[in-house]
């Protein structure tokens, strides 16, 4: 189930970074870069009225690059998206459309986490009335046309290309830096 304001979130920024692979559950060992990942966020909740409550939402996605810098530029192009339309993030409806309302944020974030890393903090208030029954129903969503579907599935690599790979870092993490750094 995603409500809407999540899943607007995820439509901008994959379509903002360029669509990157997302990954919405636990990254796997052998996952896609460039890839996005979207964990749950962390909400806090309290009374606002009589009649309605606020949910606090706090959402840590992560970008996920074979550099920092490519990681950094990911979450860089999002961050400055964001601000650029001064912390709004366009809702969409269940079809995947524009509905022509806006979510603000607080200002956003952006921080390195790891090597190849970075992730995007944003943060904002939803304000519901209390016993909504539109709020009690599950909602589905249907994002169409990331224009690269093949970063999304699964890649398996035999063990003979593994195997590879890992002579390959291994034999440049033998070199001291001043040898890697001449070729």
């Amino acid at each position: 189930m995603l409500e809407q304001e999540i899943a607007s979130i995820i439509k901008f920024t994959l379509d903002t970074a360029g669509n990157p692979a997302p990954y919405y559950w636990e990254v796997k060992e052998n996952f896609v870069v460039p890839s996005c990942y979207f964990p749950s966020p962390e909400i806090d909740t309290d009374g606002e009225t009589f009649s309605t409550y606020r949910l606090r939402y706090s959402w840590f996605i992560k970008f996920f690059h074979n550099t920092t810098e490519g990681a950094y530029a990911l979450a860089q192009r999002v961050l400055l998206a964001l601000k650029g339309l001064r912390n709004c993030v366009p809702l969409i409806g269940e079809d995947g459309k524009p509905t022509g309302e806006k979510l603000r944020l607080r200002d956003p974030s952006i921080k390195k986490i790891d090597s190849g890393v970075y992730q995007l903090v944003l943060e904002w208030d939803s304000r519901r009335p209390y016993n909504d029954p539109e709020y009690l129903l599950a909602q589905n969503f249907t994002i169409e046309s990331w224009s690269k579907s093949e970063l999304y599935r699964m890649k398996e690599f035999s063990a003979d290309v593994l195997s590879q790979v890992e002579q390959y870092v291994g034999d440049l993490s033998e070199e001291g830096p001043e040898e890697a750094s001449t070729e």
